[in-house]
């Protein structure tokens, strides 16, 4: 009898030891799981801000491209993308660029005095370099230690007209 108990405990054990090596593997695989799982969502929350943020501008320049209403400056040594427009006898000034971590939009009549922390915040994004090289707009946002550019050509610089 101590025979057929012997061997019963040693075939429980073996079976409880695999039963362990099964969980313990699934929850290590799990693990790994999770972790690439994070990885792709926060890759694809960088890719989306970056290639959201150079849309957003794109749409922005298509909308004004019309002659003298597009420009590139600086301001307290931050790029910026300037769009002018007349509205009402008035002249209002669209301003987009990167001021602490988060890229913003300043709408406001030309000429008013204003801090760059008074635009509204559009996303978060690290940086954005902002070039104007004749009549194509160069930008590149930078997030997350990822980078993106965008080359617009102004269509109302090739025309000449509005």
């Amino acid at each position: 009898m101590s025979k057929r108990r012997n061997a019963w405990i040693a075939n429980y054990a073996s079976m409880l030891a695999l039963l362990c090596v099964f969980i313990i593997g699934s929850l290590a695989l799990m693990n790994v799981g999770v972790h690439v799982y994070k990885n792709i969502v926060e890759n694809n929350a960088e890719n989306f801000r970056l290639r959201a943020s150079l849309s957003y501008m794109a749409t922005k320049v298509r909308q004004y491209d019309a002659v003298d209403t597009i420009s590139v400056q600086e301001e307290e040594g931050v790029p910026m993308l300037v769009f002018q427009e007349e509205l009402e006898g008035a002249t209002y000034l669209t301003k987009i660029y990167c001021y602490d971590g988060n890229m913003m939009e300043l709408f406001q009549e030309e000429g008013l005095e204003h801090d760059l922390n008074d635009g509204f915040e559009i996303m978060e994004l690290d940086d954005l370099q902002i070039e104007q090289q004749g009549n194509q707009i160069l930008l590149t946002a930078m997030d997350g230690g990822k980078k993106e550019s965008l080359t617009l050509s102004l269509r109302s610089a090739n025309s000449g007209t509005e």
